[in-house]
C-alpha cells in the first residue's frame, strides 16, 4: 500500500483540513458524520477513479453509511479510510475491499469516540477553561480570546496529526496508537492536572462558609476558623463532593441544585452559613 500511491500529500492534507472544518457540520440522526466523510472522500474518489462514475458512486454510497466518532482524536479513522480506499482502488485484489473498509470504520468508531471524548472533552477542554475563565472573571478580555485560540490550535493540531498518522500507518494505525499504554498514560497525566485545577476552582469559586460565631466569656468560637484549621476551604469541599456524589448516584442536575439551595437556605436562616 505504501509503494503504490495515487494521491499526493497535498490531496491528503486537503482531506484532513476538510474533515476538521466539516466533521461537526452535517450531523443528523440517520447518518451523523457520514455526510462529512462522503464530501471529504468525493474529490479523492474522482482522482482514484478517473472517468469511472460507477466506482465513484459505489465509493460514495459506502461512505454514506452510518458513521460517528469523536472527530479530533478519532480523526485517525478517516485518515485510515483514505489509505484503505486508495489501496482498494490501486489493487482491488490486494486483500482490501469495500466491506473491509466499512467493517473497520464500524469497529473502531465507538472505542475511539470513548477515548477522544475522555481526553478532549472530559479533560483537556475543562482544564483550559478553568484557567482562562479565571482571567475572564477578573475582567481580562484576553481570557475569552485565549480560550478560543488555545482550543482551536489544539483542535486543529490534534485533528491534523491523527488524520495524517491514520493515513500513513493504514490498518496499523490503531494498534500503534493504543500500544504501550499510551492512552492510559495520557489520560492519567491529564486527569492529575485536572484534579489540581478542580481543587483550585473549589477554593476560588465556591463561595460558602460558616458565619456562626458564639461569644464565650474568654473567647469567641468562630466555626469558620475551626473548620479551615481542620481542612482549608472545608465547607466548599464538602458541598462540591456532595454535588459530585449525587450526580454519580444518577440524580438530575435540577435535583442537585434544589438540594444545595435547601441546605444553603436553611443554613442561612439559622445563621450558620453565609
Amino acid at each position: 500500500m505504501a509503494e503504490n500511491k495515487a494521491l499526493t500529500k497535498k490531496d491528503v492534507q486537503k482531506a484532513a483540513l476538510f474533515w476538521h472544518a466539516t466533521s461537526h457540520m452535517t450531523y443528523n440522526y440517520q447518518r451523523l458524520q457520514a455526510g462529512s466523510m462522503t464530501a471529504m472522500m468525493g474529490p479523492l474518489f474522482e482522482k482514484l477513479y478517473p472517468n469511472n462514475p460507477e466506482k465513484i458512486k459505489e465509493g460514495c454510497e459506502r461512505q454514506m453509511l452510518y458513521f460517528n466518532t469523536e472527530p479530533r482524536w478519532g480523526a485517525i479513522i478517516p485518515g485510515m479510510t483514505v489509505a484503505l480506499e486508495e489501496a482498494y482502488a490501486m489493487d482491488p485484489e490486494g486483500g482490501v475491499d469495500g466491506s473491509l473498509i466499512t467493517e473497520i470504520k464500524t469497529a473502531l468508531m465507538g472505542p475511539l469516540a470513548g477515548i477522544g471524548d475522555t481526553v478532549w472533552a472530559g479533560l483537556m477542554k475543562p482544564i483550559i477553561l478553568s484557567i482562562t475563565l479565571a482571567w475572564a472573571m477578573q475582567g481580562y478580555v484576553l481570557g475569552a480570546w485565549a480560550y478560543w485560540l488555545i482550543t482551536f490550535g489544539l483542535d486543529l493540531g490534534i485533528t491534523y496529526y491523527m488524520f495524517m498518522r491514520g493515513y500513513k500507518l493504514g490498518t496499523d494505525s490503531v494498534d500503534r496508537f493504543l500500544e504501550g499504554g499510551f492512552v492510559k498514560t495520557v489520560t492519567t497525566a491529564i486527569g492529575i492536572v485536572g484534579m489540581f485545577c478542580l481543587g483550585a476552582m473549589i477554593v476560588k469559586y465556591v463561595g460558602i462558609s460558616a458565619v456562626l460565631q458564639i461569644e464565650m466569656t474568654t473567647t469567641t468560637l468562630d466555626f469558620a476558623s475551626i473548620m479551615n484549621k481542620i481542612i482549608p476551604s472545608f465547607l466548599p469541599l464538602v458541598f462540591t463532593l456532595l454535588a459530585y456524589w449525587m450526580q454519580v448516584k444518577g440524580k438530575k442536575v435540577t435535583t442537585v441544585l434544589l438540594v444545595l439551595f435547601a441546605i444553603g437556605f436553611i443554613g442561612g436562616a439559622i445563621g450558620f452559613l453565609g
